[in-house]
């Protein structure tokens, strides 16, 4: 009888499990419509206009691609809030939306600049808004035209897109940090900048080469040129980045410039606090290689050498100097975040200090000091174009 009683047991098991198993609640892929990329915009009467690129499946034939040949397609509606206009994107399709490869999110300038109290609650709450994905604001135009925007090596644009901002050529955000400085204090949000180009060939294109600086939740204004550069110095982000200085007066025959690549960059920040007026000190010690000498002179001397370091160190500490105060007179956000660093060094002053930080930033004096250290110079020591003497 026990054994009887066993064999039953496991006969009862083996059935319930052979009854469970299977993918009552799969979906397909030819069921699924995959969003590669999405775009916030604010229309004309204040309402939120969301746009989606999604993928178009390879080696079926679909209207789209016989016109274009295009590989991807963009939808794009108006409505109260992104749930809205989510759900009136489902009715046009025949496949599921699915947000969960999502790579790129991108956020327009118009919208921006109103605050994006319209969508950050659609951001956190969807399980399917992953916060592994890039957070990006156009420059200049809206998000609904840079995601219509063929990129010549992707056959997705948000694929080079995602692929830019992952190698580190440009400052690269994604939302999990963009909504952690959304909600701190002492530290203001920021994002890359993108805007539309064209190409050699005059074919439309995107480069992101700004960095977006919010106050709270809205845009106040981009870091373009050198000063995105030293942000980007500032965090560290070294990938790409190279400087140019004017080292000797222009001549006929050479420019009188030297090109830098960054190699590495440490960071030091000290903070003091002096009846409740904080002071910043931020020290950045540089090391590159030297990529380009247009100029007559060795940079193998040691002289020379040490010229071209000190002549680096006042042109980047400039270009930082400028950089902070524009962050303070004009945007009057900490993008550097200097506050989060008196939180940690000063925690009983800044219970009294995080409160009215926004209006104490553009008042604190900040002191930059840079050391630049060059360690290498290419393949060559001395200019290719110098003539060798016996």
């Amino acid at each position: 009888m026990k054994f009887l009683r066993i064999a039953w047991t496991w006969a009862v098991t083996a059935l319930c499990l052979g009854i469970l198993t299977g993918c009552w609640d799969r979906k397909e892929m030819d069921e699924l419509a995959f969003v590669m990329a999405s775009g916030l915009d604010l229309a004309e009467n204040g309402e939120l206009v969301t746009s989606l690129q999604i993928a178009l499946p390879i080696g079926l034939p679909t209207p789209v691609q016989s016109k274009g040949n295009k590989s991807f397609v963009v939808l794009s509606e108006e409505g109260k809030d992104g749930i809205d206009t989510l759900n009136k994107e489902q009715q046009q399709l025949s496949r599921t939306i699915k947000l969960g490869l999502r790579r790129v999110i991108v956020i327009g300038e118009s919208l921006g600049r109103h605050g994006l109290n319209q969508v950050l609650d659609t951001l956190m709450r969807s399980p399917e808004s992953r916060y592994n994905s890039y957070i990006v604001t156009a420059y200049g135009t809206t998000a609904k035209e840079v995601l219509s925007t063929s990129y010549l090596l992707e056959e997705i644009p948000a694929v080079g897109i995602n692929n830019i901002m992952r190698s580190d050529f440009t400052l690269s955000v994604k939302a999990d940090e963009f909504l952690d400085a959304l909600a701190a204090h002492g530290k203001s949000p920021v994002t890359a900048g993108i805007q539309l180009t064209k190409d050699a060939t005059g074919n439309p294109t995107f480069k992101l080469d700004k960095i977006a600086a919010y106050r709270g939740n809205k845009l106040v204004g981009f870091l373009s040129g050198d000063e995105q550069k030293a942000f980007r110095l500032f965090r560290e982000n070294t990938h790409a980045l190279s400087w140019t200085v004017q080292f000797e007066p222009p001549t006929p025959e050479y420019k009188g410039t030297v090109n830098m690549n960054v190699l590495k960059v440490k960071r030091d920040i000290h903070t003091r606090v002096a009846e409740e007026k904080p002071a910043v000190m931020l020290h950045l010690t540089v090391t590159g290689i030297i990529s380009a000498n247009d100029t007559e002179l060795d940079m193998t001397n040691p002289e020379i050498h040490d010229r071209l370091e000190r002549k680096y160190e006042d042109e980047l500490k400039k270009t930082m100097e400028s950089a902070v105060s524009i962050s303070q007179q004009e945007f009057k956000s900490d993008i550097f975040g200097f506050g989060r660093k008196v939180h940690i060094e000063h925690p009983y002053a800044w219970k009294k200090l995080k409160e009215q930080w926004d209006t104490l930033y553009p008042t604190i004096p900040v002191e930059v000091n840079i050391d630049v250290q060059i360690e290498r110079f290419g393949r060559t020591q001395a200019a290719g174009h110098l003539i060798k003497r016996d």
